[in-house]
Order: C-alpha cells, then sequence, then structure tokens
C-alpha cells in the first residue's frame, strides 16, 4: 500500500526537514563557541586572572541558555519529523546529530577538565589564605587578670 501525498503535505515535510536542519545547525555552532568559552576558560584559570574568568562564566552561562533554548525547538521538531516519515530519516539530519553528540562529548569533557582545575586552583587559594591568615593566640591562663586597681568608695 503506497502512501500518496498532496503537494501541500510534501511542502510542509520540507519545511518541516529545513527547520530542523537549521535548528541542529545553529545548535552546533552554540556548542562550538561554548567549547572557545571553555578553552579561554581553561587559559584564565592557569593564568589567575579573575576578572575574566568572571566575564568567561557569565558568556558561558548564557550560552547554556541559549544551548537548552533551542534544545526545546529541537526535540518537538524531531518528534514531528519522525511522525510524518514513520521512523525513517534524512542522512543529513542523522549526520548532523552525530556530530552534535561529538561536540556534547567535547564540552563535557572541557568542562570537567575545567572544574578540576579551579577546584585545585581554589585549593591552593585556600591553602595561601591559611598560611597567610595571622595566628590567633589564646590568652595565657598565668597571666594576671585585668583588674580593676581603684575602688571608688564615697557615696
Amino acid at each position: 500500500m503506497t502512501m500518496t501525498l498532496t503537494q501541500d503535505e510534501v511542502d510542509k515535510r520540507v519545511a518541516l526537514l529545513k527547520r530542523l536542519k537549521a535548528t541542529l545547525s545553529q545548535q552546533r555552532e552554540k556548542f562550538q563557541s561554548y567549547l572557545k568559552v571553555l578553552d579561554a576558560e581553561k587559559a584564565s584559570i592557569e593564568a589567575d586572572a579573575v576578572d575574566t574568568l568572571r566575564s568567561q562564566v557569565e558568556l558561558e552561562e548564557e550560552l547554556l541558555v541559549d544551548i537548552h533554548a533551542i534544545q526545546k525547538v529541537i526535540d518537538p521538531l524531531e518528534t514531528i519529523l519522525q511522525q510524518a516519515y514513520q521512523g525513517s530519516t534524512d542522512d543529513e539530519v542523522v549526520d548532523l546529530k552525530i556530530s552534535l553528540d561529538a561536540l556534547k562529548t567535547k564540552v563535557q569533557e572541557r568542562s570537567r577538565e575545567n572544574r578540576g582545575l579551579l577546584s585545585r586552583a581554589m585549593e591552593t587559594l585556600n591553602h595561601e589564605i591559611v598560611r597567610v591568615r595571622p595566628q590567633v593566640r589564646s590568652r595565657n591562663p598565668y597571666a594576671s587578670p585585668r583588674t580593676s586597681s581603684l575602688v571608688d568608695i564615697t557615696t
């Protein structure tokens, strides 16, 4: 049993496929930008450039928001496309998804490396703070207590 499609249905499927490809490409670009930011963060962590690192973290947060927003668009598009094509997919979409998965893996690895570097840098900083902090000495229990030496008896 073959299913015949009207030109309108074909146009809708083509438009949906184009939209999904464009969105996947946009997601890939965001992940590539995110990788660049992670590389810059690594350099900033190693160079102890706190102000630069702060601005990079803000940029990273913005990119993550964008990535999640795009993913919210991709999921329904993929569902609609799978329903429309009944399980079969376009090779370009598959290739884009494979490259996205590879980028996600790289992002996760770099993020994990940066977290490790940052935690080691913070640990070193904490050790330096403890080393520099003045030692608070407790009071000598054998020293004479401070008491007043004059008593006012006029009343």
